[in-house]
């Protein structure tokens, strides 16, 4: 054994005899422990153990007013503790021992000392408890991360089941969204002018409203694969804060839009810079609904021409976030927010999103002052090749057909007759299957020009339904359009696209169903 000590070590000496004490202490200052302290007073032992908390207690067996058996029951060392006591005693008697055993002790030294054996047990003792506590930290951050992983899994399967709740919550909205607005549009057709051309417009407005408020929504909570578009961050902006203004408005928040013209394009996915605006404003918003004085949130965009780059500041008259914090509020489930109100994930959702587009986001706050979130995109090049703004309606120049036979496909009576009568004022001959089943009974019994059909349907689905058009129909299987009500699950998504279909969207636009069915009719199958 070297004569330096290996680690630093509190050690606690308790013995009557002086000589011995000062014996002790020579050894252990030789062997390189310098924290040492001691008594000859055992009455003093449990005050100096709770203000020393010493690492090892070197105690005498046979002491007066207390005796190493008493001190030991006074110090009262838990037993979850590995606080080692080495007995010192000129009673080597199995007695003796047993009764330091039984008090707590760990190990026994007899008197008079020797050197190295003194030193010996004091390094095993010390190093059995440097072992022990190292262990019992192992352990903690073990808990802490099978904490913090379980609390990730059950958020984790939380936002799945929400995401799943919604994509049911969103088909069923969705298709009579789809019913109101394909009935709304058909109105249009016919009545030309007057006040129920008016109402029609207004009824139109509205739907077309809650269909972005749903999609929006539903983007947000099922993370679609990323789509790049030509994106108007000012659109984004706007129908964020739109999603949002009911809420707002009732906490007597005022949104202030303070948007550039001159914004370039974005080649972007809309759907997750919406996912950003609003995080952010919804913080805003949480961080202002408790404070008396006037809420305003401020959402600025700029276009710094000279860096080419496009500029998004959200500002709020809050509390403000403070600036020992600020560093950490990108981490992933940080937050400030009470149990249950919040996951940690927006702010590091936001950053990840921004990051992926080439952007940096920051922060500027301090408390009292609001909190200010500065946003920059670059201009970046889009791919070769046609595209088109997210939103925006291409309508390319077809060529004439004439009439052709169409089988609707969908188990909702109301949206099939939309679909019907859409197609039937373009001139074509249009039956109507109420499910897939139905559809392949019609099939075997006549031949269709093209199938338009819903993917979501009990009995025979529409990947089915295609499947059996494959096998059976061949020559039908590049003339199928899907219609879907939500976004479509991952392994339906990777079928459609594999097979090169196009799909649209409920609620739909009729011009657009029109214009993929003319197109696919016309023999240039869409691909989307």
């Amino acid at each position: 054994m070297g004569d330096k000590a290996q680690t630093p070590a509190r050690i606690l000496v308790i013995d009557d005899d002086s000589g011995n004490v000062r014996l002790l202490e020579r050894f252990l200052k030789d062997a390189g422990y310098r924290d040492v302290q001691s008594t000859t007073d055992s009455r003093k032992a449990p005050a100096l153990y709770q203000t020393f908390q010493p690492d090892l207690i070197l105690l005498d067996l046979m002491m007066p007013y207390l005796d190493g058996v008493a001190v030991i029951q006074q110090l009262s060392i838990p037993e979850d503790v590995y606080l080692p006591v080495l007995v010192l005693t000129a009673d080597v008697t199995l007695e003796a021992k047993q009764r330091a055993l039984a008090a707590g002790a760990k190990d026994f030294l007899a008197k008079p000392f020797d050197r190295l054996e003194v030193l010996l047990r004091i390094k095993n003792l010390l190093d059995t408890r440097r072992l022990y506590l190292e262990l019992e930290r192992h352990n903690r951050s073990l808990e802490q991360t099978v904490l913090e992983r379980t609390q990730q899994f059950l958020r984790s399967e939380k936002l799945a089941t929400m995401g799943s709740l919604l994509a049911g919550v969103a088909h069923e909205l969705n298709n009579p969204l789809a019913v109101l607005m394909g009935q709304t549009h058909l109105m249009r057709e016919v009545v030309r002018d007057g006040p129920l051309r008016q109402r029609t417009e207004q009824i139109r407005a509205a739907a077309e409203r809650c269909a972005r408020i749903v999609r929006n929504f539903l983007a947000m909570a099922r993370q679609p694969p990323p789509e790049r578009h030509e994106v108007a961050l000012n659109q984004v902006v706007r129908e964020a804060v739109e999603l949002l203004a009911y809420e707002l408005r009732t906490d007597n928040i005022e949104a202030v839009l303070d948007l550039a013209d001159d914004l370039p394009v974005l080649w972007a996915d809309a759907h997750q810079l919406h996912q950003v605006v609003v995080n952010l404003v919804a913080n805003a918003h949480q961080a202002m609904r408790s404070l008396p004085a006037a809420r305003r949130i401020t959402i600025t965009t700029r276009f710094a021409r000279e860096r080419a780059r496009v500029q998004l500041a959200i500002a709020d008259t809050g509390p403000g976030i403070p600036r020992d914090i600020q560093a950490k509020i990108f981490e992933p489930f940080f937050t400030t927010k009470p149990p249950g109100q919040g996951t940690g994930l927006g702010l590091s959702l936001c950053q990840g999103i921004v990051e992926e587009h080439g952007g940096t986001i920051a922060v500027a706050s301090g408390a009292g002052e609001g909190a200010a979130f500065q946003i920059e995109f670059p201009i970046l090049t889009r791919p070769l090749g046609p595209t088109r703004a997210a939103g925006a309606t291409v309508l390319p120049t077809l060529p004439p057909i004439g009439a052709k036979a169409i089988l609707v496909v969908d188990d909702e009576p109301e949206i099939a007759g939309v679909l019907a009568e859409a197609l039937e004022r373009m001139g074509h001959h249009v039956e109507v299957a109420l499910g897939g089943d139905r559809a392949l009974e019609l099939l075997t019994q006549r031949t269709y020009d093209l199938v338009l059909s819903d993917t979501k349907m009990p009995g025979v689905d529409g990947v089915g339904l295609y499947r059996e058009i494959e096998r059976r129909f061949p020559a039908l299987r590049e003339r199928v359009v899907f219609l879907t009500g939500d976004v479509l699950d991952p392994e339906k998504r990777a079928f459609i696209e594999r097979a090169g279909l196009p799909f649209l969207t409920k609620p739909f636009d009729v011009e657009e169903v029109r214009r993929v069915v003319h197109q696919v009719l016309a023999g240039g199958g869409q691909r989307r």
